[in-house]
């Protein structure tokens, strides 16, 4: 099965035409953006819930990094309260601040979250890995697993993923390939944040996602600062794909090598929302952390920046429709950013603003 197949199946799926009360809401949540309005009728079809809030690894450029807080697991039947209250949901990623794997509820809420026809994926740094979690992940038939890749030498690699041992992630990825073998699902893919400190090695990370033999490899170059001005020094610069002529290199290089060798590859820019290009999750998505705080979106991802509410203290399709959502969505309507937005506009962070927290 090649990549291009593979590539259309996972978008067929992912668009869930078969429900009308999903398409009525996906396409409803659509045009409430385009008109600005402040309270909708239209649930989110698409949403990502965090499993845990805390990580292995001690990347520089992740707030989990910098926390001091309590860890938080979600438990399986606090994840099914919450799809109980998200009935027109196609598309579920269970991934937050944590690494999903350390929560070893993880593969039940998977298995959960495919039921209804959903599609699922999860982002993990490929390093929570046994014989157990193998089995149960390749048995998926609805799930796409993405494995962060930030380098294609053990060099650079542990030097980004601080606390990661490169040729264990590479081998996990291919024994998942290897269980996988020609089954469609679930997919599993390679994603890559390019920094200054990788950008050199993007040709050589497109040959080793070919050599692993996963459906596809997607780059960004788009770091956020979680909307939280403390974290712009940590991650340095925003979008490095902006006046980067080492990364502009890099990437058509590592585009010719795809095109070369038949992989699928795909880069993100990073999103620039505008006054006539609004963001989308104050109409269409949401997050919701792993001890049931809603924040806007998955670039904050901490209700200590702003929160909703909470799933577990009201019901979501009243914090949806609140004073808080209705008022961002007014503000994001008329091109009043506030401050933890700032990023995702293209526009310098100010000092804190009070007002929106």
């Amino acid at each position: 099965m090649n990549n291009s197949f593979r590539s259309l199946l996972r978008l067929l799926r992912r668009v869930g035409m078969g429900n009308p009360r999903k398409v009525y809401h996906t396409v409803g949540g659509r045009a409430a953006r385009r008109l600005g309005l402040q309270r909708t009728p239209f649930r989110p079809t698409s949403i990502d819930i965090e499993p845990i809030d805390t990580c292995n690894f001690a990347c520089d450029h992740c707030q989990v990094t910098h926390w001091t807080r309590l860890t938080t697991r979600l438990t399986t039947e606090r994840f099914k309260a919450i799809l109980r209250q998200l009935p027109m949901l196609r598309q579920l990623k269970l991934q937050g601040m944590g690494e999903p794997l350390l929560n070893r509820q993880l593969i039940d809420m998977l298995e959960a979250g495919e039921s209804g026809g959903r599609a699922v994926s999860i982002v993990t740094n490929g390093s929570v890995y046994t014989d157990n979690i193998a089995q149960r992940l390749s048995a998926l038939r609805g799930t796409t697993i993405t494995i962060s890749m930030d380098g294609a030498t053990a060099e650079t690699f542990e030097a980004i993923r601080v606390n990661g041992n490169f040729q264990k992630v590479v081998d996990n990825v291919a024994d998942l390939v290897r269980r996988r073998g020609s089954n469609l699902w679930p997919g599993i893919e390679l994603r890559s944040v390019v920094t200054s400190r990788n950008a050199h090695e993007l040709p050589d990370l497109v040959r080793l996602a070919k050599r692993l033999g996963v459906d596809q490899l997607t780059v960004t170059t788009l770091l956020t600062d979680w909307g939280k001005e403390e974290m712009a020094g940590a991650i340095g610069p925003i979008d490095v794909s902006r006046g980067d002529s080492e990364v502009d290199r890099s990437l058509r290089e590592s585009r010719e090598v795809a095109a070369e060798i038949g992989m699928a590859f795909s880069v993100e820019h990073g999103q620039r929302y505008s006054r006539t290009n609004r963001c989308v999750w104050p109409w269409q998505s949401s997050y919701i952390a792993a001890n049931g705080d809603v924040v806007p979106c998955c670039q904050i991802a901490d209700s200590s920046v702003v929160k909703m509410g909470n799933v577990f203290e009201e019901p979501f399709a009243q914090i949806w429709n609140n004073d808080k959502y209705r008022e961002l969505r007014r503000r994001i309507a008329g091109n009043d950013i506030p401050d933890y937005c700032r990023t995702c506009y293209g526009m310098k962070p100010v000092a804190a603003d009070k007002d929106s927290q």
